[in-house]
């Protein structure tokens, strides 16, 4: 529902750009799920580019010299935000100087949630587990019962064949 604002835009801007002008209209996405949306309001039309690619991260990532050329001949770039994507803000200003930029968390009657903590998104403390790896006491005990099969019960009769060799 956060989307559906942005991409009604999205489909009014790509609207308006096509009666104006015959001509391609050169889409360039940030990341994954913006990229999934663009390409959903563009089907049939056209196919956004992608910034962010495979396994990237939007907060570390630097521009490669081909999508610096994405971005110089883009019409229109879609981003998250210079929060998330401070690479792409100066690359957007200097670079994508034809385009029309739209930061979708600047986006009219958008929600955004709080930071969200417990359940999934809570630290669920890998370091309280440091002590597991410490099972030395077991090993004794897995050499001795090799391959599960000694049976600790047919011990028993060696503490009376103890006693009968002492009588």
């Amino acid at each position: 529902m956060q989307f559906i604002r942005p991409a009604l835009l999205a489909t009014t801007i790509l609207t308006a750009s096509m009666t104006t002008a015959f001509a391609d209209v050169r889409v360039v996405t940030s990341i994954k799920p913006v990229h999934s949306l663009v390409a959903a309001v563009m089907q049939g039309v056209g196919t956004p580019d992608l910034i962010v690619e495979g396994a990237g991260s939007p907060h570390t990532y630097a521009l490669k010299p081909s999508q610096a050329k994405q971005l110089q001949e883009a019409d229109l770039v879609f981003w998250m935000s210079h929060d998330l994507e401070a690479f792409l803000e100066k690359s957007i200003d200097g670079i994508a100087t034809k385009a029309v930029s739209v930061p979708l968390m600047e986006s009219r009657g958008l929600m955004t949630l709080g930071f969200r903590e417990g359940g999934a998104f809570d630290d669920h403390g890998h370091d309280e587990h440091d002590d597991h790896d410490d099972h030395d006491d077991h090993d004794d005990h897995e050499k001795h019962d090799k391959d599960g099969d000694h049976d600790h019960d047919k011990h028993d009769d060696h503490d009376e064949n103890e006693k009968h060799d002492k009588d």
